[in-house]
């Protein structure tokens, strides 16, 4: 019997909620005078319990559809810039990869106007940088590039 293509996706997508679930156990111990709300495991375990549960869902209500439809160019392109970005990020650093992906990924979807391409995607970087580094106070990473420039 052929398992339907919702719940093979919903049981790929709660197989990696699993298995990332589980990698948060190797995850090194905050000291708890630095631990201030959900510590560095807490959260991705929250965000892993809620995609089993959105995995549950899909599983549950899949019904059969005859034929699947046809994921189209823009949507392999889109999954394409999404696994592109962490090699990126790892090179030049987030903000910057945030920046570049921003940019391709509203270009890929019908944007043509640069300013408003440029505009809006320095804008959400920006954002990101106020409220993560200067708000919560957080790093970002720099990546490879980052760190041989500001090190």
């Amino acid at each position: 019997m052929r398992m339907l293509p919702d719940r093979a996706c919903a049981a790929a997508m709660a197989a990696v909620a699993v298995l990332a679930f589980a990698a948060t156990y190797g995850f090194d111990e905050v000291p708890p005078g630095l631990a201030q709300g959900l510590g560095a495991a807490e959260f991705p375990r929250l965000v892993c319990l809620v995609l089993l549960g959105l995995a549950a869902l899909l599983f549950l209500g899949a019904a059969p559809r005859n034929p699947p439809p046809r994921v189209p160019a823009t949507g392999w392109a889109t999954m394409a810039l999404a696994v592109g970005f962490l090699p990126l990020m790892m090179v030049v650093g987030m903000l910057p990869a945030m920046l570049v992906f921003l940019v391709a990924m509203g270009w890929l979807w019908g944007e043509r106007r640069w300013g408003v391409l440029l505009g809006s995607a320095i804008g959400l970087v920006a954002g990101i940088w106020i409220v993560f580094v200067r708000l919560f106070a957080l790093s970002l990473p720099g990546g490879w590039l980052g760190e041989r420039l500001f090190s």
